[in-house]
């Protein structure tokens, strides 16, 4: 699909002048930390219209940088196949960690680093690329569905004025049969018999974020010489200690079994119908250590949260004893699981003693089913990847693709690219990085999936 230099076929002479890799590398260099992301929104707004997409901003200007770019004008009415990714980043903890610095879109070799390389700004360059080839077609042809990249701001930290409220205001206008965010990816040593094979998981479900602050009060004498029996750090310390020693709930759903079939099928024999039918309780004494905390399917079956924050409430010197203290929350809850019923657990496991607040919250939504549009996802990730399978998941992260399933849109989270832990590791970590061979078959696997819709001579229903 790839021809000599990194340039496809069909490509605008635009496009051709600035090859994929360096467009990635400068979108990076533009800093996009939640609240901030006017300056990236711009960038890749003004390419969008010099690839010849028709762009219109969309929400609150003033709350917000959000845009669609399509094939066809929104006013066209056309059913449409929305890519969606966001322009904002996570903040950078610890500038000394990285190999270069977060914000320089450093091209080293076969590799492009910096903050967003993945999450989310390599997405939307492969959305873009695949998207622009489509351009000088659909200027002569009728195709049968509009395709539009759907940029937002706010996802890292719930902007209300992001998608979620594009969803709310602008949903008519943007018409989608179907949405594909971020999501999923391709992991090998899933399948024990097989560690080489690529296997890619096509989330069709994830779980909500629930952020809550537990704050424990204490009224005690200030200074740090003569402890008292309880303080309100230390009330706060044995709450934390009884929720880390609560023993997790395992809840297997729909996409989960659905997943360890199709993991199961490929390994095959006695551990492959084991693995297919790992729910049994009869075969939970041989396959519990794979749940284990810390193990990569516990957070698949289970409510998981992490502490991300501990402070008091008024600072002071080392010596100075707070009469308030707070830990800030990160829980994600499974599909269909009440929030309600959560901090209620946790309530009873803290103690009255302990105050909880919500300060955020995502929607809790079922699953998308299969549909056509994931059918030929699928193909398309075979044909780009020879050999490889793909399976429906549960993403354990929240996204703001279930502001789409809410309102009933088939929602898909792919990323088509095959990662280790290593590059996993640097999403909202230090050194991320995305190869230029991950950012090409990226673009060849949107290109071909959109390829297949345009071949449709009837709109799929759901």
């Amino acid at each position: 699909m790839f021809l000599p230099g990194g340039i496809l076929p069909g490509q605008s002479f635009l496009a051709q002048m600035i090859p994929a890799d360096p467009f990635l590398s400068r979108f990076i260099q533009k800093e996009s930390i939640s609240g901030d992301e006017f300056a990236a929104g711009q960038f890749l707004l003004e390419h969008c219209q010099q690839f010849g997409l028709y762009t219109e901003r969309l929400g609150n200007p003033d709350s917000a940088f959000n845009f669609a770019a399509s094939l066809y004008p929104l006013s066209s009415n056309k059913p449409n196949i929305v890519l969606l990714n966001h322009l904002d980043v996570v903040p950078i903890t610890d500038e000394k960690a990285w190999k270069y610095p977060a914000f320089s879109g450093t091209v080293s070799g076969d590799t492009i680093w910096g903050r967003g390389a993945i999450d989310c700004k390599g997405l939307a360059v492969m959305q873009l690329y695949a998207l622009q080839q489509f351009v000088r077609r659909s200027k002569t042809e009728n195709f049968p569905y509009n395709v539009t990249m759907l940029s937002v701001s706010g996802e890292e930290t719930g902007n209300p004025f992001g998608a979620a409220h594009l969803v709310e205001t602008e949903l008519k206008k943007l018409n989608p049969v179907v949405v594909f965010g971020e999501g999923g990816s391709g992991l090998r040593n899933l399948v024990p018999s097989r560690p080489e094979l690529p296997v890619f998981g096509i989330s069709v479900a994830e779980k909500s974020s629930l952020w809550l602050k537990l704050v424990a009060r204490k009224k005690t004498h200030g200074h740090g010489a003569v402890p008292p029996d309880l303080y309100a750090n230390k009330r706060l310390v044995k709450a934390l200690i009884k929720i880390l020693d609560q023993k997790r709930e395992v809840k297997f759903n729909r996409t989960s079994r659905q997943m360890f079939r199709t993991l199961g099928k490929l390994e095959g024999g006695l551990k492959g119908f084991v693995i297919k039918h790992i729910n049994w309780i009869i075969f939970w004494p041989f396959v519990k250590k794979y749940f284990r905390p810390g193990e990569i399917f516990q957070v698949l079956v289970s409510n998981t949260f992490v502490i991300t924050d501990i402070n008091t409430m008024n600072g002071g010197s080392a010596n100075q004893i707070s009469d308030e203290a707070y830990a800030v929350l990160d829980c994600r809850l499974l599909p269909g699981e009440k929030s309600k019923r959560f901090i209620r657990k946790l309530r009873i496991t803290t103690g009255q003693k302990v105050e909880i607040r919500t300060l955020s919250e995502s929607p809790n939504t079922p699953g998308s089913p299969i549909t056509p549009y994931f059918e030929m996802m699928q193909e398309a990730l075979e044909s780009t990847y020879p050999g490889s399978v793909s399976s429906p998941i549960l993403f354990p992260a929240s996204t703001d693709n279930n502001f789409f399933r809410r309102k009933g849109i088939p929602t898909y989270g792919i990323i088509p690219a095959i990662f280790d832990q290593e590059a996993l590791g640097g999403v909202h970590g230090a050194n991320e990085y995305l190869l230029r061979e991950q950012l090409f078959k990226g673009i060849d696997t949107y290109w071909n999936f959109i390829q297949k819709c345009m071949q449709q001579k009837a709109v799929p229903t759901n």
